[in-house]
């Protein structure tokens, strides 16, 4: 199931084209601004994908398609290297995590079809499965290096939500 999430997020860079325009260092700053809180996951996300061929709400889906593979490939670790109620709750992340990856993947293909809501809906459906593994993993102690990437992962939602939207 994994698997098929990182093939759809390929598939997706892969075949289809880009929408809008690129802008140089200031515009996407000026993009960021808007963001709030999130600016500088934002500015991280840009200058991660400066060369990329993607207009700005196509560049924010990919970063928040990345930092949940991330995650996705931590829970795939924990789940293999662990026990109990921890190991049944990594398991439940697996299936939630890639399922999000998966919307997030066609999040940008409606995004690239130039259809905005439904582009919105993909990204909510992404974070409502992300955010219920979230919940799972609430009564356990995790490590702080897996909350930073948790925490990516809800950033570059927002941020692809609010950019998707302007």
């Amino acid at each position: 199931m994994a698997y098929f999430g990182g093939v759809l997020y390929l598939l997706a860079g892969l075949l289809l084209g880009s929408l809008g325009v690129q802008g140089d260092e200031s515009s996407y700053k000026e993009v960021c601004n808007k963001t709030g809180d999130y600016y500088y996951y934002c500015i991280d996300c840009f200058e991660k994908h400066q060369n990329n061929d993607l207009d700005y709400g196509g560049i924010s889906i990919n970063c928040t398609t990345d930092s949940a593979l991330v995650v996705e490939k931590s829970v795939l670790e924990f789940s293999k290297n662990s026990t109990g109620k921890f190991q049944e709750a990594m398991n439940f992340c697996v299936e939630k995590v890639d399922a999000a990856a998966a919307h997030f993947a066609a999040s940008l293909r409606c995004w690239r079809e130039q259809r905005k809501e439904d582009t919105i809906e993909y990204i909510q459906y992404g974070r409502n499965n992300f955010t219920d593994c979230v919940y799972k993993l609430s009564p356990f102690n995790i490590s702080v290096g897996f909350i930073r990437q948790l925490a990516a992962v809800t950033s570059y939602v927002q941020i692809s939500i609010i950019i998707v939207s302007l």
